[in-house]
C-alpha cells in the first residue's frame, strides 16, 4: 500500500471513530437525567437505596446523579441547586429537614423540574409524587409484637424526629394500637418522647436519664429506629436489663439483626429496600416519559398542607429470630456470616 492510500485509510478509520463518539454523545445527551439527593450516609438504608435507584433508572434508560448532604439542610439546598444547574429533569429527594426543604421544591418548580419526595413527605410544597412506607402498619406491627410478648406491663416509647411526618404518623399508630390496652389497665406508658434527628446518642441519653430517675421496671421499649434500638440496648446492659425488656426497631440494620439473633432486640421492620428503590425509579422514569401514574400504580393521597400528593406505599416485613434467615438471608439482603 502506497503512502497516499495508507493516509486515506487512516483518515477513514479516524472519521469512523469520531462519528461513533459523536453518536454516543448525542445518545447520552438525549437521556433524561435524574438527581437522587438523600439526607446522610449515616442511615445505611439510604446508601443502599440510592444505588438501587440508580441501577434501575439507568436500566430504564435514564442517567442518575447521586449525592448526600451529611445531615445539613443548607448543604442539601446547595447540592440540589448544583444538580439543577447540571441539567437534571427530575429530583428524587430525601429531605434533611422537611420544613426547610420547601425552598428546594420552590426552586425546582421555578425551573419546571418535578420533585419526588422519597421516604419523607415535605409539607406545603408542590410535589409530583411521594414514595413511602406504610406507617400505620409499622406501628401496628411493632406494638402488636410487643403485646404478644408482654400483654401487660410498663412500656417506654422512643420515636423519631417530631418534625418528620413519618414519626408523627408512626406515633399516631402506636397510640391507637395501645389505647384499648391502656384503657383496660393492662399497659401503662411510663414515658414517651420524640428523638431529634432519630439520633441514637440522644435516644440512649433519654433512656438512661429515665432509668436513673424511675424506680418502676419496664417491660417493653418501643424504639422506632434500629440505630436508636442498639444504643438503648447498650444502656439496658448497664442496668442488667438487656434481653429482659422487649425491644423493637425498624430498618433491619446489621447491628440490630445481630442483636435479634442474640436475643437483646426482638423485632425489626425490614423495608424491602430494593423493591422500594426500583419502584421509585420506575415511577421517576414514567413521570419523565409522560405516563399517567394512576394507570400503572396503586395511588393513595397524602395531604401536605398545600395539596393531596399522589402517594405510592410499599409495606414492610416484620423480622424476628424465627424468620430472620428466610427474610434477610435467603433474599440475599445479608449473608449468614454477616448476621451470625
Amino acid at each position: 500500500m502506497n503512502t497516499k492510500n495508507l493516509f486515506s485509510s487512516i483518515l477513514t478509520i479516524s472519521l469512523f471513530f469520531i462519528l461513533l463518539a459523536a453518536l454516543s454523545s448525542c445518545e447520552n445527551n438525549d437521556k433524561k437525567k435524574i438527581g437522587f439527593l438523600y439526607s446522610s450516609d449515616v442511615t445505611i438504608r439510604f446508601n443502599k437505596e440510592s444505588q438501587f435507584f440508580k441501577e434501575k433508572a439507568e436500566e430504564l434508560g435514564a442517567q442518575v446523579i447521586v449525592d448526600q448532604a451529611s445531615d445539613n439542610d443548607a448543604l442539601q439546598y446547595e447540592k440540589a441547586i448544583k444538580m439543577m444547574e447540571e441539567g437534571i429533569d427530575l429530583l428524587a429527594l430525601i429531605a434533611v429537614n422537611i420544613n426547610t426543604a420547601e425552598n428546594i421544591i420552590k426552586e425546582a418548580n421555578a425551573r419546571d423540574i418535578p420533585v419526588m419526595a422519597y421516604n419523607r413527605l415535605i409539607p406545603n410544597s408542590d410535589l409530583k409524587v411521594y414514595i413511602s412506607g406504610n406507617n400505620e402498619e409499622l406501628g401496628k406491627d411493632m406494638v402488636g409484637y410487643a403485646l404478644e410478648q408482654r400483654p401487660s406491663g410498663n412500656y417506654v416509647i422512643l420515636n423519631g424526629d417530631k418534625f418528620d411526618r413519618n414519626a408523627v404518623e408512626l406515633m399516631e399508630s402506636i397510640d391507637k394500637t395501645l389505647k384499648p390496652h391502656i384503657d383496660a389497665d393492662r399497659i401503662k406508658v411510663l414515658y414517651k418522647t420524640y428523638i431529634e434527628s432519630w439520633n441514637p446518642d440522644h435516644a440512649a441519653y433519654e433512656l438512661d436519664q429515665f432509668l436513673r430517675a424511675n424506680p418502676e421496671p419496664i417491660d417493653a421499649l418501643i424504639s422506632c429506629f434500629d440505630g436508636m434500638s442498639v444504643a438503648c440496648i447498650e444502656v439496658l446492659e448497664k442496668y442488667d436489663l438487656a434481653g429482659e425488656v422487649i425491644v423493637t426497631g425498624q430498618d433491619a440494620q446489621i447491628e440490630s439483626c445481630r442483636r435479634i439473633v442474640e436475643g437483646t432486640q426482638h423485632i425489626t421492620l425490614y423495608h424491602p429496600l430494593k423493591n422500594i428503590a426500583y419502584k421509585a425509579a420506575e415511577v421517576a422514569v414514567d413521570i419523565l416519559n409522560g405516563e399517567k401514574l394512576e394507570k400503572k400504580y396503586d395511588i393513595t393521597f397524602s395531604n401536605n398542607g398545600l395539596k393531596d400528593v399522589p402517594t405510592i406505599q410499599i409495606s414492610s416485613i416484620p423480622v424476628t429470630k424465627e424468620n430472620i434467615d428466610k427474610v434477610l438471608i435467603e433474599s440475599g439482603f445479608y449473608t449468614r456470616e454477616e448476621i451470625y
